[in-house]
């Protein structure tokens, strides 16, 4: 048994060759399934999006030292190979550099809260 075909014409004029999903139409054309097909952009936008590509390349969960530096350098890798956009690259390079005020800047809040505890420990002692 053959598979019905879309009764829609194509932007080019041509009867679709698509499979009929609703309506004596492929679900690129059928009027019921826009909603779907929107949805399916979207989702694809998302799927594209440089924030879902680095989510793919980047290791789960808090980065080290040596973690960054290999994420810097397999994205200029990909930079300088054309299979990531400059921009991207500039973009790692920024969050990279943020990243690392932000850890530096807990380690300071660390030491500065433990130079705290010793002081008053310190303290006690010469009261005692």
């Amino acid at each position: 048994m053959k598979a019905e075909r879309c009764q829609a014409v194509t932007k080019s004029g041509n009867p679709c060759s698509a499979t009929v999903v609703a309506d004596g139409m492929c679900a690129w054309h059928a009027p019921s399934w826009a909603e779907r097909r929107r949805q399916w952009s979207a989702e694809g936008g998302r799927k594209r999006s440089n924030a879902s590509r680095a989510r793919k390349d980047l290791p789960a969960g808090v980065l080290s030292t040596d973690e960054l530096r290999g994420v810097l350098g397999i994205t200029i890798a990909k930079v300088l190979k054309g299979d990531v956009e400059p921009g991207v690259g500039s973009s790692v390079a920024s969050l990279a550099r943020a990243y690392v005020v932000v850890s530096e800047s807990g380690a300071v809040e660390a030491l500065t809260a433990r130079l705290d505890e010793l002081e008053r420990i310190a303290a006690r002692g010469r009261t005692a």
